[in-house]
């Protein structure tokens, strides 16, 4: 089985597969794989990995969510008690703003107001993240 430092690591470089293990930690797991690693960064790499799986359709815009609420939030909705210490995700701080924009965006799927991304919007994320 993969340790959960890799799959944390790979979360945050965009590899969806690997979320499943995140998820199924506990946050003081997550907190104490976290410490071992020296530094997380979302770069736009990951989010265009993410978009090109997503398009593929070898993930799906639930994980998507899942994924952007874990990179923004560092920690998992709903998975903890007591007093809660994210773990320190950081954003390029070359691309922050257009960073912060797309994961907020992914956040909101499945919300009854804007919680839809269609392929158009799909299409302008990308185009934005590859320029």
């Amino acid at each position: 089985m993969e340790s959960l430092e890799a799959a944390i690591t790979e979360v945050v470089e965009g590899n969806i597969n690997c979320l499943a293990v995140v998820l199924a930690a506990s946050h003081p797991e997550l907190q104490d794989a976290a410490a071992k690693i020296p530094r997380l960064k979302v770069s736009r790499f990951a989010l265009i990995r993410v978009l090109e799986e997503w398009r593929s359709g070898r993930c799906s815009a639930d994980a998507v969510h899942q994924w952007a609420s874990f990179v923004r939030r560092g920690y998992i909705s709903g998975n903890t008690s007591g007093a809660l210490h994210p773990i320190d995700i950081a954003y390029d701080a070359g691309d922050e703003e257009m960073i912060v924009e797309i994961i907020g965006r992914f956040d909101e799927i499945g919300d009854l107001i804007d919680g839809d991304i269609d392929d158009g919007e799909q299409e302008e994320m990308l185009r934005i993240l590859k320029a």
